[in-house]
């Protein structure tokens, strides 16, 4: 039997894009099946801080080409998966009625109040679990393929 390969559309998506979903969006596409396109936005875009960048470099991934972007640089129309932390989707209208929701529910580290600057520990725990869980992602496309 062959194997038809389908293209995958993931948009990771966060509110400033530029801790969380700029990591998922850098393991993903180091860790991507063929024909799976991977993009990220925030709903308002920030600025990738330094020590994002170095923390997903020490996982031997880099960043490189990737910038903070709104939903207007992303296709959204073609997006088959969102998966979304800290609730943004729900601050989205116009994302495709087709699209499965996942809803990653890990605070960003770069919004939090109670201090000045996220510790790189908990932004290193919060790398390692959306590499964690990326990973996973696509473990599940590998078993379900056909």
């Amino acid at each position: 039997m062959r194997r038809e390969s389908i293209e995958r559309n993931i948009l990771f998506l966060c509110e400033d894009n530029a801790c969380l979903s700029q990591i998922a969006e850098a393991s993903a596409k180091h860790l991507a099946p063929p024909r799976t396109r991977i993009f990220s936005a925030g709903i308002k875009p920030g600025v990738i801080p330094l020590h994002v960048v170095q923390l997903v470099q020490e996982l031997g991934i880099s960043m490189r080409g990737q910038s903070s972007k709104g939903l207007a640089e992303v296709p959204i129309q073609e997006i088959d998966l969102v998966v979304s932390f800290g609730g943004a989707h729900k601050k989205c209208a116009n994302l495709p009625g087709r699209a499965k929701i996942a809803d990653w529910n890990m605070a960003n580290p770069q919004a939090s109040s109670d201090a000045a600057e996220p510790t790189l520990a908990a932004i290193r725990e919060d790398r390692d679990e959306i590499d964690k869980r990326v990973f996973a992602l696509f473990l599940d496309h590998w078993r379900n393929a056909s």
